[in-house]
Order: C-alpha cells, then structure tokens, then sequence
C-alpha cells in the first residue's frame, strides 16, 4: 500500500513507545536499567523478506500471535539463540532458583518477554487509534527463522494484507540482544486507521 512519511513517523513512535513500556516491566522484574534501540518500521514483500532471513542459519525463538479483533493481524516476534538464550537468564536471574527444576525455561521466558512486547505494542496503537485489538495466546516457535516466518505467510494474503517489519535492539547493563518484529495487518482497514491519524480522526 506505500507508507508515507508520517505514516512511518507516526508507527515508529508508537512502537518505542510499547516497546519501551516492555523496559519497565522488565526493571521491575529483572533489575538494572533496560533500553531499545529500534530502526524504522518499513513495508517489505514477503519474497524479499524470505530471502533476507534465509541468509540467517541458526536457530532462532519466537512468538506467533493472531488478534481477534476487528483489526486483522498477525505478529511475529524473533530473538536469535543467543540473544534469546540471554534474555532469559537476565530475567529468571532474580527466581532463578525456584524454576531451575522448569522445562523449556528460556522458551517459556522468551515467550513470555515477547508476549509483554506484542501485548504492549499493541496496547499503545489500540489507545491512538481507538479500536479494540485483542490477542489470542502466542504459539512459541523454535527455528530458522525463514522457517518461523514461512509458518506465519501460511495466513497471508497478498491481494489483502500488509507487511510490514522492524529491527529493534534491547540492551541493559548485562546484555545485548536482537529482536525482529513483523506484522501482518489488513490493508484496507490499516489504510482507515492512518488515514483517520492524518485528519485527526
């Protein structure tokens, strides 16, 4: 659909401000002083996205999520192995004891972390768009990530749909790690939606 430049303007500002809100719960639950660097939200084609993750070898954990809703969407939020791997120790380091016995504890964490993401995020563009945007419970995905995004085109629809992609870095005192953020959200009514921000609804 083409995104112009206050659209782009207006959707980065929405998603630091949700990631962001993420960073607060993770002091409270972890300690120390989180933060994010976030590049540009752009639209993509889902060949040339494939291609792009399919260069990246390792495995990867991520989250599904679908929004029953009257907005339409999917999200899909990745963290690298590693960067997975030490997210999760940095966030059950204080209860580490208590869920040492867990299974799949970083799995369960790093879902649980992206699901703060995705809840947030979308919590931030339902309060300035003024529409209910509910999501059903993630499906936590370990894999390539071409294989994790494969999995979420299986609902995609180019006739209809928007895609759309954003690189964001979460960093604290102890780690560093990288994060992917996709959505796929129904074009007409995402045009309405940015339409509607333009006139001040």
């Amino acid at each position: 659909m083409g995104l112009e430049p206050q659209d782009r303007e207006l959707l980065d500002g929405l998603l630091r401000r949700g990631v962001m809100r993420t960073m607060e719960r993770l002091e409270k639950l972890a300690g120390g002083k989180w933060g994010i660097m976030s590049s540009s939200i752009r639209e993509v084609q889902p060949v040339r996205l494939l291609q792009t993750f399919s260069r990246e070898k390792g495995d990867c954990v991520g989250a599904s999520f679908q929004a029953s809703s009257l907005v339409p969407l999917e999200f899909l939020i990745t963290f690298s192995a590693g960067g997975a791997n030490a997210l999760a120790k940095a966030v059950i380091k204080p209860f580490a004891a208590r869920m040492k016995e867990t299974p799949d504890l970083i799995t369960l964490t790093v879902g649980e972390v992206a699901n703060y993401i995705a809840q947030s995020v979308l919590s931030v563009i339902a309060d300035e768009f003024n529409v209910m945007i509910i999501l059903k419970s993630p499906e936590v995905l370990v894999g390539p990530k071409a294989q994790l995004l494969s999995r979420t085109f299986g609902r995609y629809d180019g006739r209809r749909d928007t895609l759309l992609v954003s690189q964001v870095d979460i960093f604290s005192e102890r780690i560093e790690t990288d994060c992917s953020l996709i959505v796929i959200v129904n074009s007409e009514i995402f045009k309405k939606l940015l339409d509607s921000a333009r006139h001040g609804r």
